[in-house]
C-alpha cells in the first residue's frame, strides 16, 4: 500500500508524471489543492507518447497544474469509470472536484487555453 502516486517509468516511457491507480486515485486528488490533469495512456500508444511529451514540457515550464498518469491497461476499473474509449484521454479536477474532460490537441498553448475553459465551468458529477 502506498501513501501517494508513485513516480515510476510510465506507460509513455517517461519518469516524470506520478502514476495513480484505482486504489489511490480519488483520495490523492482530494489532497491536491489546485487543478490537476490526469492523462490516461497505455504502452505502445503513439499519440499518448506525444501528449506525454507535451505535458512534460508544460511541467518543465513551471506553470502546469498537478499532472498525473493512469495506465489504461492495468487500471481498467478507472477506464470504465471515466468511460475512456480513445487514448490519450485527459481529465481535470480542482481541489478534488471533477470538472470534465480536457479536449485539446497536444500543443501547449491549446492545452493551457482548454484547461482555463474547463476550470471556468462549475464542477460536475464524475462519470
Amino acid at each position: 500500500m502506498t501513501n501517494g502516486p508513485r513516480a515510476a517509468a510510465s506507460a509513455v516511457g517517461r519518469e516524470s508524471l506520478p502514476i495513480l491507480t484505482q486504489f489511490d486515485f480519488h483520495q490523492h486528488l482530494m489532497d491536491v489543492p489546485g487543478p490537476a490533469v490526469i492523462l490516461f495512456t497505455r504502452q505502445g500508444c503513439g499519440a499518448c507518447k506525444v501528449m506525454g511529451r507535451v505535458l512534460a514540457e508544460w511541467q518543465a515550464a513551471g506553470d502546469a497544474p498537478a499532472l498525473f498518469e493512469v495506465d489504461a491497461e492495468t487500471d481498467t476499473a478507472l477506464v470504465r469509470e471515466f468511460e475512456v474509449f480513445h487514448l490519450p484521454a485527459l481529465f481535470v479536477f480542482q481541489a478534488g472536484a471533477y470538472h470534465g474532460r480536457l479536449e485539446a490537441p497536444p500543443r501547449l498553448p491549446l492545452l493551457r487555453e482548454a484547461l482555463a475553459a474547463v476550470l471556468a465551468r462549475p464542477p460536475e458529477e464524475a462519470p
